[in-house]
């Protein structure tokens, strides 16, 4: 896996915990954290090179989607896969049609299937697998 920062947002610690062991398992070299949309909106205006951020929806502070919202305001070109246990279809093609997110992932995550994601978002290729 090249080296680049990925943020992992997610409210709960231990969804948080188990995403950072796996992708240090496939390589990453710098794994950033929040704990909720509005850490998260921080972390990408402190981190400019973060280039992939898995981002749960449901959280306090701020959701998963008004976060995605000002960061891509921030950052349009990081890629961005949705990770939630509540699927709303309605918000997950939002997301994808207005700002381009790579998947919408329903927990708990197949992880041969996040590692694909992360792969296409960390490579030149711009679809995510099917």
């Amino acid at each position: 896996m090249e080296k680049c920062a990925i943020l992992v947002v997610d409210d709960e610690a231990p969804i948080r915990a188990t995403l950072i062991k796996f992708l240090k398992s496939l390589g990453a070299q710098e794994i950033l954290e929040a704990s909720n949309g509005q850490e998260a909106v921080d972390k990408v205006r402190e981190a400019p090179h973060i280039k992939l951020i898995l981002m749960d929806l449901k959280m306090p502070v701020k959701d998963g989607l008004k976060a995605l919202e000002e960061i891509k305001a921030i950052q349009p070109q990081v890629k961005i896969a949705i990770l939630t246990g509540y699927p709303f279809y309605g918000e997950a093609d939002q997301a994808v049609k207005k700002w381009g997110v790579l998947d919408f992932i329903v927990k708990p995550v197949d992880l041969d299937y996040l590692e694909r994601i992360v792969s296409v978002a960390l490579s030149k290729e711009q679809n995510p697998p099917k």
